[in-house]
């Protein structure tokens, strides 16, 4: 995992990127450098219980991968690190990540007292 390291300097600077994306491919993480929007790469090769996703508490986070599998434990692994919102797709092999062709899911943590 990549470009995740920026994200939790900032955590400890108590400053947050309005919203990341979570790839399950690999991809540019300069983020940071360039002043975009906070991305983290996933090699596709790693084990997503292996994780430590913990730098997504109260985020706002958007996964992509192109294995379904992959997609719905990285949903998870976000939901558990304590993400805030996650929007979760599969995308199919082939076909453009911005087109969400297979599973998608989107998850609201419930707000603070709320019943």
């Amino acid at each position: 995992m990549i470009g995740h390291l920026d994200i939790i300097r900032m955590r400890q600077e108590r400053m947050k990127p309005d919203f990341v994306f979570v790839n399950d491919f690999l991809c540019q993480t300069d983020w940071f450098e360039f002043g975009e929007y906070a991305t983290v790469s996933i090699d596709p090769k790693e084990a997503i219980e292996l994780l430590d996703m913990r730098f997504l508490t109260g985020l706002k986070v958007s996964v992509t991968s192109m294995c379904e599998k992959r997609s719905k434990a990285l949903f998870k692994a976000c939901i558990a690190a304590g993400a805030k919102t996650v929007a979760a797709c599969h995308c199919i092999p082939g076909q453009s990540p911005f087109k969400a062709t297979g599973w998608t899911e989107i998850f609201h943590a419930p707000e603070k007292g709320a019943v």
